[in-house]
Order: C-alpha cells, then structure tokens, then sequence
C-alpha cells in the first residue's frame, strides 16, 4: 500500500485522519504528522509490513490498543495503525548516539523520572512491555514520555513473533528472561527492562547477570561514586535489583524502584535471604565495594 492509497483508506473512515506530510520512516514503520477530523494535531504510525502482514488476529492488536492511552487505533485498508498525540521531547537512543554513555550522576534525575513515570503507568495498565532507549523520551533536563506502551503485547496478541518485534524495536538485551519462556508481559518484566535500559545508558552495553553485571557497574562508578547516599551509588544498587534473573528477587514495583534510587526505600519486614542470579543483595554490595576500592585506589 503507498503512502496516497493509506490517505484515501484513513480519510474513507469514519472519523477521517489526514495526513499532513509524507511520512518519515521509524522503528515500528512509518510515522506521520496528521489531523484529526476535529482538527487536532496527531502523530500516526503505520506498521511495517512485516509487523502488519500474516497476523492471526489482526482485530486483537486493536481490541488490545484501545486498553491503552492512543488516539485511535484501527485498520485502514491492508495497513494496521494507531494515533498518539505528537511525542516531546528526544529518545535516549538519539542522544546515546551522539554521547556513548550518560555518566551515572548525570543521568541519576532522568533514571527517577523514568521510574516515576513507570509507576504512574502502572497505575493504569498492566505492562508497558517495550521499554528500552528508542521508547524512552527526554524533554527538558529530566521530563520523561514512555512511547509505544502496549503495542508490543497487541502484537503478540495478535500472532506477531517476538523475536521480529525485538529485532526491529531494538528490544533485544532488554527483555526479562522469562520472556524466553512465555511472552506474559507484567510489572516484573517492566522492571527488569527498565533497569536493563539504565544499565545499558550508563555502562554501554546490556546486563550480562551474575558477577560480570556487578563488575562492569562498579567500573562505571569509580569516578561518580564517592559515599553509599551518592546518587551514583543509590543508582547503581537499585539497578543491580532490577535486573535480577528471577521475577521475585527484583523490585516489587516501579514505585519502589523510584524511591530506591532516590535513597527512600519502602519499609518492608525483615527479608530472607535472596538467592537470585545476582545473589545475595550484600554479596552485590560487596562487589560494587571491591569493584571501587579496586579501581580507585
């Protein structure tokens, strides 16, 4: 389908959409500025063929979207979409191509943000279940957008493979490894690809699990952290939980992720010992601590 037979389609429905460009291309297809019938200004993504074509249940995509804060939603000829309003702001994806990496107490009012901004999400929907650079938005010093919330599941929803998906998003070394298992995206998969992100941001590359995961994050810190309250350090033990292997040894939720980056933990009963991946939340401490004396002295 061109770009002209996808206008006539979307101006054929009932509430017309206009487009207002040509189309620019993005990670899940083609994005365009547009109008509503009402006049308002909308952004539209059409997927990729690749992601549109050969679906099971291409209604599911939409009957899953319409759970989610879009402007719409549908099927306009062969093509599916939907409407958002015009994301704000810069993906961390453009400014990591232009930095490399974000020092973590650079980065450490953006990372609370995103928490934050997870948490509210959360408040109304079950999973985002796309977070990474490309879906994370920047406005300002710390403003942050969660883009795409809930396209990932419709499509799986629908019969996409979540390989594809991961590939074209760029999703792959962010995903919750049980995912691997079963795509049953949920506040604990969230977590983890929230964390996996401010790994990545901060050290350049994606959390390996185990002791490697702790090494490479107290080699980042040798030059930002200075106390166990810096908010380079807070930073580096909240994410170290988050991305553990197993669902109930990270945070509980995108709240309490928050306040562990900001030094507010949640009051909780005394915990038994952890056995995650990542071990024992004192033995990551431990490695963080050996990992700085190491490199600093």
């Amino acid at each position: 389908m061109s770009t002209d037979e996808f206008a006539m389609a979307l101006r054929a429905l009932g509430a017309p959409l206009f487009l207002d460009d040509a189309g620019t291309p993005a990670p899940l297809g083609v994005e365009y500025a547009a109008t509503a019938a009402d006049g308002t200004r909308v952004r539209i993504t059409r997927l990729a063929p690749a992601l549109g074509t050969g679906l099971r249940d291409r209604d599911a995509f939409v009957d899953v979207l319409e759970r989610y804060r879009y402007e719409g939603a549908g099927i306009a000829g062969d093509a599916l979409y939907f409407v958002e309003r015009p994301p704000e702001g810069e993906p961390l994806s453009a400014r990591l191509a232009r930095e490399g990496t974000i020092r973590p107490t650079a980065f450490f009012p953006i990372a609370s943000s995103a928490a934050e901004a997870l948490a509210e999400y959360h408040r109304t929907h079950d999973a985002h279940g796309g977070l990474c650079p490309r879906t994370i938005y920047v406005r300002g010093d710390s403003e942050v957008l969660l883009r795409w919330g809930g396209v990932v599941p419709a499509l799986i929803a629908a019969g996409a493979g979540l390989e594809a998906i991961s590939e074209r998003l760029g999703l792959t070394g962010y995903l919750a490894p049980e995912l691997a298992r079963s795509a049953d995206f949920d506040v604990p998969s969230d977590i983890f690809a929230l964390g996996a992100t401010f790994y990545a941001v901060t050290t350049g590359r994606p959390p390996f699990g185990g002791r490697t995961t702790a090494g490479v994050m107290a080699t980042v810190l040798t030059e930002d952290a200075t106390t166990k309250t810096s908010p380079a350090q807070l930073l580096t033990t909240a994410v170290l939980r988050s991305v553990e292997q197993e669902p109930a040894d990270r945070w509980r939720d995108a709240h309490e992720f928050a306040r562990a980056i900001r030094g507010m933990p949640e009051p909780t009963a005394p915990a038994t010992p952890r056995t995650g991946c990542l071990g024992a939340v004192t033995v990551i401490s431990t490695l963080v601590v050996w990992g700085l004396t190491k490199y600093i002295t």
